[in-house]
């Protein structure tokens, strides 16, 4: 992806003007936005997000059905994960947010062989009994069995007494399948998170994931190794600061880089 990564690191994200003039060119910026915007995007302005999603957009226009392009994507990923995470450290993975690019310290990008279910009544019968019996009985589990570690996540003694009598989820909470219930994952409480709803579970599952592109060209039954995002095993809860697993922003080119593989 010629040019896109090739500038210096800067507090904001450097944009190459020949970017800044092919989105113009394909429509995707006016030349009247593309004057406000400028070539630099010093802080994250409204502004500036949007023009990253129509940066990535256009850069993704032709390819995010490109499945040997995002198998590269991925294999490069996860090569990347493994030569940068050094032992002992806590690791991090970069994804898209709306409000910008979001470090999430303690997921790792690890390959699997991600197959989606032939037997979709049997997709649909799991996922029923998810929403109408296993994530409630897992959240009231932990309010008992992980109280001292919710509280040290930032959760109040209200919001876990409500989970251990209702197994409500608090609110801007979701329960995530570590591993999804389309990809053998299974409903058993040692492959659920309390994760947060937004920015965390969002950008998880958000259009530029490029896990979440690759598995949208699979039909059932077909398979494709993926950089998938694997949260940290040691927790009940994302974020938690406690541990040193939150999210933060990130510059643009961080996650620009992710595509980079040309």
């Amino acid at each position: 992806m010629s040019g896109v990564t090739a500038y210096p690191r800067t507090r904001g994200t450097y944009v190459p003007p020949e970017l800044v003039d092919a989105l113009v060119a394909a429509g995707e910026l006016s030349p009247d936005e593309a004057t406000i915007y400028g070539y630099a995007v010093a802080t994250l302005p409204s502004s500036g997000q949007l023009l990253l999603r129509n940066l990535v957009r256009a850069l993704l226009k032709d390819r995010r059905r490109d499945a040997a392009y995002l198998d590269r994507v991925c294999e490069a990923l996860i090569a990347r994960h493994r030569a940068s995470t050094k032992p002992g450290s806590v690791s991090m993975i970069v994804l898209y947010h709306p409000a910008g690019a979001r470090a999430l310290h303690g997921f790792s990008h690890v390959a699997i062989n991600y197959e989606k279910k032939t037997n979709r009544e049997q997709y649909k019968a799991e996922r029923a009994a998810f929403d109408r019996q296993h994530r409630k009985a897992w959240v009231k589990e932990i309010a008992v069995t992980h109280r001292d570690q919710l509280l040290a996540a930032g959760l109040t003694e209200a919001q876990i007494t409500t989970m251990a009598k209702y197994g409500r989820t608090p609110d801007n909470y979701d329960v995530h399948h570590r591993l999804p219930l389309d990809d053998g994952g299974s409903n058993t409480p040692s492959n659920y998170l309390l994760l947060r709803s937004d920015i965390e579970h969002r950008a998880l599952h958000g259009y530029f994931n490029p896990a979440e592109l690759r598995v949208r060209l699979l039909a059932s039954g077909e398979q494709a190794v993926v950089a998938f995002p694997q949260p940290p095993c040691d927790t009940v809860i994302y974020p938690n600061p406690a541990l040193g697993y939150e999210s933060r922003s990130v510059t643009y080119s961080e996650f620009l880089e992710v595509f980079d593989v040309d």
